[in-house]
């Protein structure tokens, strides 16, 4: 399948899905106009809806990873990165947020199988690993600038940074854009505190 035409497809999906289109309802042919591509097209690089959803589920992932890698390594210290994530944290949630949240939605939901297509397990985990690699890697800065303490394990500093970051949606979706400049410093405060 040319790049392009995958990336037609994901952009039918995405395009669905901010409309609010239920996606766990919608058809292959519904996709395949709003991709602008036959049915046909789609079902020969796919053979079910799911896959589909599941494809573009891990296109959106690898591309916002792409993205905070930039940003987490456009950072120069520990604070920097931290301020970096946060910014492209809220930044994915206002902008692109709703329409990955429909994605996720229409591969749980409720049907004769609930779990991904096989396919996109293995890219799911991978994805993860990388994730869990650039907090590894702030954390790293963190110790390098002794901004974290010796007593924090790895996987407590994970921990913090990863509920941090939730507080972060927490506050977007109690708050909205407001809620989440807010709390912006706080969370990095809370952070830099938890890990001293």
């Amino acid at each position: 399948m040319s790049e392009q035409t995958k990336e037609k497809i994901f952009q039918g999906v995405l395009s669905l899905a901010q409309q609010g289109v239920p996606l766990y309802e919608v058809k292959v042919q519904a996709i395949a106009t709003a991709a602008g591509l036959g049915k046909g097209t789609l079902y020969e690089y796919f053979s079910s809806k799911e896959e589909i959803l599941a494809a573009t589920m891990l296109w959106c992932m690898e591309r916002e990873l792409g993205a905070l890698e930039e940003q987490l390594d456009a950072g120069t210290s520990f604070e920097s990165k931290l301020e970096n994530a946060q910014t492209f944290v809220v930044k994915m949630l206002l902008e692109r947020g709703s329409s990955y949240r429909v994605i996720a939605a229409a591969l749980t939901a409720p049907r004769g199988s609930s779990e991904l297509p096989q396919q996109a397990r293995r890219p799911l985990e991978q994805c993860k690993q990388r994730l869990l690699g650039l907090i590894q890697c702030m954390i790293d800065t963190g110790r390098s600038e002794g901004r974290i303490g010796p007593s924090c394990s790895d996987e407590y500093c994970h921990y913090v940074m990863k509920a941090a970051m939730l507080s972060v949606c927490a506050a977007q979706s109690c708050g909205g854009e407001a809620g989440l400049n807010r709390s912006a410093a706080h969370v990095r405060a809370m952070i830099c505190k938890a890990l001293a």
